[in-house]
């Protein structure tokens, strides 16, 4: 089927953050490589059009196409290195008061800056649309040994962590039974290169490399989504490895708290117990009665 502009258009509207949903239409952007630049002009047109929670939606489905594509060609690389620099200006604006949003934006940086996607001047150009005084997710103390985020503020939220659980399992390629069937449906003939061989039936041939084809397109899908999902869970693991020590860090700090406090409800309570003794060495003057005064010759009282 040919590419079509309105189709394409659809899906992107139809497109949602989870993980089978981006790598479902990058892939059948992939299958359309010839038209790439239509596909990029489009996706950068939506991109510009789009609410500000779905910018990132687009980056994201920019980011599964141009490492995807690679394999087969260079064309997408080559087309968003045409508009990227005006989407990330356009998305950086947009998020501005979005840190989250910033922070994914720059991982994203990061993987092509690690993975050689792009040269080191066009992310550096990238990167120097992000919003200024903010700190970069690059941002890092090194040591000898090993390198360490400035600070515990770039750790991920629970909701985070949780949310990138859950949107893993649920797109899981482990999950899809769909290729188990590929393998049962196939005709035996094509587990037996001999018996191929011996076909002459051009129909039964050309039935026979159709189901081929059909699974290989499959399996090759699967393949990516596989990928993708190594990618992802090895993301997801370092995420849970910054969280754990920001947890770690978290409960150190409130072990020095408590023995603080401790130290200090300490005192209160020896100062308490120090003034209810001195209050009890006291003389209860409520109880006290005076006698009284004695009487002049005449009858009367003293007056005091």
């Amino acid at each position: 089927m040919s590419f079509n502009t309105s189709s394409f258009v659809g899906k992107l509207i139809e497109l949602n953050t989870s993980q089978q949903s981006i790598q479902t239409l990058s892939t059948w952007a992939i299958h359309h490589r010839r038209s790439a630049q239509q596909i990029v002009d489009i996706w950068f047109q939506q991109l510009t059009k789009s609410p500000k929670d779905r910018k990132l939606l687009f980056m994201y489905l920019g980011n599964d196409i141009i490492q995807n594509s690679k394999r087969k060609g260079n064309e997408f690389t080559q087309e968003f290195s045409r508009v990227l620099p005006d989407a990330l200006s356009h998305t950086y604006k947009a998020a501005v008061d979005d840190m989250k949003t910033i922070k994914q934006i720059d991982r994203i940086l990061s993987i092509w800056k690690e993975r050689g996607i792009f040269g080191k001047e066009f992310i550096e150009k990238l990167q120097s649309y992000r919003p200024q005084g903010l700190r970069s997710e690059d941002s890092v103390i090194t040591s000898p040994n090993k390198r360490i985020r400035s600070n515990s503020d770039s750790a991920p939220d629970a909701d985070t962590v949780i949310r990138s659980l859950i949107n893993l399992e649920r797109s899981s390629a482990l999950q899809d039974n769909r290729i188990k069937q590929v393998f049962t449906t196939l005709p035996n003939e094509v587990w037996n290169p001999t018996t191929v061989e011996k076909i002459t039936d051009r129909k039964r041939l050309e039935s026979l490399l159709k189901s081929v084809d059909k699974s290989y397109d499959i399996l090759s899908q699967h393949r990516i989504r596989l990928q993708n999902e190594f990618h992802e869970r090895n993301k997801v693991a370092a995420m849970l490895k910054e969280f754990v020590m920001h947890q770690k860090e978290q409960l150190r700090n409130v072990e020095t708290r408590l023995s603080e406090y401790q130290g200090k409800l300490s005192k209160v309570q020896a100062v308490r117990a120090q003034l209810q003794a001195h209050l009890e060495s006291l003389p209860d003057l409520s109880s006290t009665s005076l006698e009284p005064l004695p009487e002049t010759g005449n009858g009367t009282r003293l007056q005091p």
